[in-house]
């Protein structure tokens, strides 16, 4: 038999018994890259961005943080990493110099510090319909808020002064005017606190302007809805 049939067949031979010990190592090393490209990281990926949410209000979020533990509850929630809940006395939305008393800036003092909202709640206005009546100049100071906050997600309750007809009717003025005002920000909405305390007056207090303790409670209730539906909202913002 010429040598070179006679090795041809060896090689053959060889190969046949080889083949499945080759094919085993290729599977082998496809495993190992497949493996390699799922474990190791992308180079160019970030930790996603650490979410906040922002109350803002007067003695009303005050009250339902000191009876309620607003604040609290809503970090307990998980629903946002860092919540913040910023309420004082007689605050009102703008329009004034002072810091602490305006909830403009407010907002701008709690951001230049470092705060940075992913969303707000926004529990401003009882006081402003005492000193104010037009519906002008209720959409000057909601517009100075909001072009303070930005595009972020808001949802801002609406205002139940009922102590006198003065407060009654320029709490509806204030309403009116807020929702034509929001229609405006297109992540903007209205929650309908007044829908709440019509239904059970006696979340009232004796004064017609603050609440009960379980008023408050009705209000970090409320407060607890919302960041729900506000962290939905960023959510769909940013996918």
């Amino acid at each position: 038999m010429p040598k070179r049939i006679w090795r041809s067949r060896i090689w053959r031979e060889r190969m046949r018994r080889e083949r499945p010990a080759r094919l085993h190592a290729l599977v082998l090393v496809a495993l190992v890259a497949l493996g390699g490209m799922v474990a190791v990281p992308r180079l160019d990926s970030a930790p996603p961005t650490p979410t906040t949410l922002l109350v803002l209000g007067d003695s009303l979020t005050w009250g339902a943080n000191y009876f309620a533990k607003a604040e609290r509850r809503l970090a307990e929630t998980g629903t946002f990493d860092t919540v913040v809940v910023d309420g004082w006395w007689s605050r009102r939305i703008g329009g004034i110099i002072s810091t602490t008393y305006s909830g403009a800036n407010t907002y701008k003092k709690l951001t230049k510090d470092g705060l940075r909202p992913t969303a707000v709640i926004v529990a401003l206005g009882t006081n402003d319909v005492y000193f104010l009546a037009k519906k002008r100049e209720f959409a000057a100071i909601i517009r100075e808020l909001m072009d303070a906050i930005g595009p972020l997600p808001v949802v801002w309750l609406n205002v139940h002064r009922v102590e006198s007809a003065t407060t009654i009717t320029r709490s509806r003025i204030f309403n009116t005017t807020l929702g034509k005002v929001l229609a405006d920000y297109p992540n903007a909405s209205v929650y309908d606190w007044v829908a709440t305390v019509e239904k059970n007056p006696s979340l009232m207090a004796f004064d017609k302007i603050h609440l009960q303790p379980s008023g408050y409670e009705a209000r970090t209730r409320a407060y607890l809805t919302l960041a729900s539906e506000l962290a939905q909202r960023a959510s769909d913002l940013t996918s």
